[in-house]
């Protein structure tokens, strides 16, 4: 059995920040106002904060074992509409769903889960 606890700040609607267990990320456009884009695919800072968690927390790095690299992960989102934010179209850069970062395709870290990636938001 698991047992999973999840703080949603007052004001949310709950179906709509929470979808299959991982939280939705916080989206704006290019302008920095409420968008389609996860904020660290507009913000350089912003994903590099969350990809010093993933580095320090989560030993995301080079992978070892090239069928666990973010590129076959389940949480790695290619989708064009993906592509489209990250302003990246060569398949090697995708966005980490549940870390909230940029990442490489040849990288890995301990979160993975096999059987991504993500092609195509339904």
């Amino acid at each position: 059995m698991k047992i999973e606890i999840k703080l949603i700040p007052d004001g949310l609607d709950l179906p709509k920040e929470i979808q299959d267990g991982i939280p939705i990320d916080r989206m704006v456009d290019a302008d920095g106002d409420d968008g389609s884009c996860p904020i660290a695919t507009q913000d350089a800072q912003e994903n590099e904060d969350s990809k010093r968690v993933a580095i320090k927390d989560f030993q995301y790095g080079p992978a070892m074992d090239l069928e666990q690299s973010c590129g076959n992960c389940a949480y790695y989102n290619i989708s064009p509409a993906m592509q489209k934010c990250m302003d990246d179209d060569s398949g090697d850069i995708g966005y980490c769903q549940l870390l909230k970062f940029m990442c490489a395709a040849s990288n890995s870290c301990s979160s993975f889960e096999p059987g991504g990636p993500i092609t195509e938001v339904q």
